[in-house]
């Protein structure tokens, strides 16, 4: 596996791991499953991993904390936030670097 999917999908997997730990089903799980995908070398997982940034009620949206059903206590929450910040960030910017490659590998430029 070339070493940015690879790099790609463990940080897919770590920000999944980060939500399913603290309850964060929804999130959790459709992180998984794009880590699932691009560990398969199926791009429909870059693709749909995009698709959870921007927008109203996207991932960006989300905050770790008790109020919202999450297991976690609050004086963990800035910390638990933080930490998926990074990961998110890290995730939407290795992803459209992926995505746009394979798009201008595929106009020929």
């Amino acid at each position: 596996m070339h070493p940015e999917i690879e790099d790609l999908s463990k940080t897919i997997q770590e920000a999944a791991d980060l939500l399913l730990s603290v309850g964060e089903q929804h999130w959790g799980s459709w992180l998984a499953k794009d880590a699932a995908l691009i560990r398969r070398s199926d791009f429909r997982g870059v693709e749909h991993v995009l698709s959870a940034f921007g927008g109203m009620g996207s991932i960006n949206d989300l905050i770790i904390h008790p109020i919202n059903g999450h297991a976690v206590n609050e004086a963990e929450t800035s910390i638990v936030n933080e930490k998926l910040e990074v990961l998110l960030s890290s995730v939407a910017a290795k992803s459209k670097k992926l995505y746009d490659e394979q798009i201008d590998a595929q106009r020929g430029t």
